[in-house]
């Protein structure tokens, strides 16, 4: 075991991700996948992006909030926005392919599971989902 790291903590130590537009604390790493926690003030959102491999599994922990997502092809066209309020104890997992952008219509905290590459290299940024 490497470390016991407190979601509190963390959040409050969380270094803005410029990309996304959101401060993301990381709570365990490791080769395969990670854990990560990131708390949205009301009526703020994530930027939209996508990845091109592996999953990403979202928790709400705490708020609510709506999930935009939309089908990426292989061309770079983005289909039909699809929209999913969310709210706490509510899980999802986004598909790779799959833009999405999560808005908090309350504070929201959620912790999130992904592949390490999503953070570092497999995150590519789109317009806006929301209008």
């Amino acid at each position: 075991m490497r470390s016991i790291i407190n979601i509190k903590d963390a959040l409050h130590q969380a270094k803005p991700d410029d990309h996304v537009g959101i401060a993301i604390a990381p709570l365990s790493t490791g080769n395969d996948f990670c854990l990560f926690s990131a708390e949205i003030k009301s009526s703020h959102k994530v930027g939209c992006h996508y990845h091109a491999e592996g999953e990403e599994i979202y928790s709400i922990l705490s708020g609510k909030g709506i999930i935009y997502t939309a089908n990426v092809e292989d061309d770079g066209y983005v289909g039909e926005t699809k929209a999913h309020t969310v709210s706490s104890g509510d899980s999802f997992t986004i598909e790779p392919g799959t833009a999405h952008q999560l808005q908090a219509t309350s504070d929201l905290v959620l912790m999130f599971v992904c592949p390490p590459s999503h953070i570092d290299s497999d995150r590519i940024i789109l317009p806006s989902l929301i209008s």
